[in-house]
């Protein structure tokens, strides 16, 4: 009886594919960081070919995507912000997953999407720094990614 309970149990521990578990929260931390993107682009109330371009040039260097899977991950994104509600669920899962220096990539493709049109709504900035700080990113961290993107000019803004 107890022979067969063990058995039991390890068909049901193989049945769960562990490796199957990473992959899916793998692809929702793509969806939500895409999702905070899209977040800073749509601030300004346009959304530009120039920002899109950046969203998706961001996607493949953060998750190493290809282009059809980057793309395909920035519809998913514009379709959803639409429908989004509060930033705070996926803020949860990016501070629940990522460390700090994963959060600055993420803070300095936020930048790269508000500054791809070489101009700084102040919408967008502010909502960078709301998401910053919802990140538990530094103040210096923040300062520190918005001057390497934006270089000299962020000193105009």
């Amino acid at each position: 009886m107890i022979e067969q309970l063990r058995r039991r149990w390890q068909e049901l521990m193989r049945a769960t594919a562990p490796e199957a578990v990473p992959a899916e929260q793998h692809e929702r931390l793509q969806r939500a960081a895409a999702a905070l993107l899209m977040e800073v682009c749509r601030a300004d109330f346009h959304l530009r070919d120039a920002e899109l371009a950046s969203v998706r040039a961001s996607l493949i260097e953060l998750f190493g995507l290809d282009g059809t899977a980057a793309d395909a991950l920035l519809d998913i994104a514009r379709e959803s912000s639409d429908e989004l509600v509060s930033l705070h669920p996926v803020v949860r899962e990016v501070n629940a997953a990522f460390d700090a220096g994963q959060k600055a990539d993420i803070l300095r493709a936020l930048w790269r999407a508000a500054w791809a049109n070489q101009d700084l709504h102040k919408r967008q900035e502010a909502v960078i720094r709301r998401l910053a700080d919802l990140l538990y990113v530094p103040h210096s961290t923040f300062i520190r990614t918005k001057l390497e993107v934006l270089g000299d000019d962020a000193e105009r803004d």
